[in-house]
């Protein structure tokens, strides 16, 4: 969080929302990475290290963060747009396949589990 000089949080300073906990599944290796309530689940994989390229910058344009969600979890998220369905259609991608920018992390979410693509 951004301070002050006087160690005071500055006002334009973002709060992360609550915590969201989402398991990773990576080459068979499961860990859980710490996400917050509101922001998207490309964000929070980037910031734990996943190298996800996300070259639109998370617009749901390249297809580069791509990840494999569990049909138990799929059922709880919003459904892709029509970008998305378009883009994932274009890269021929799983039916459990989403974009993981268009993952917008909430408390239902709690223990989501994906998987890398790779």
């Amino acid at each position: 969080m951004a301070q002050q000089a006087s160690g005071e949080p500055s006002p334009d300073a973002v709060l992360p929302g609550p915590p969201v906990a989402v398991t990773l599944w990576e080459a068979g290796q499961c860990r859980v990475v710490e996400a917050h309530e509101g922001e998207s689940l490309m964000v929070a994989l980037k910031r734990a290290g996943l190298g996800l390229m996300a070259v639109c910058g998370g617009k749901g344009a390249c297809g580069t963060c791509r990840i494999a969600v569990p049909a138990e979890w799929s059922g709880k998220l919003a459904e892709p747009n029509k970008r998305e369905l378009r883009l994932l259609t274009h890269l021929k991608a799983g039916p459990d396949e989403r974009l993981s920018c268009q993952i917008l992390l909430s408390a239902a979410l709690n223990g989501l589990e994906v998987d890398t693509c790779e």
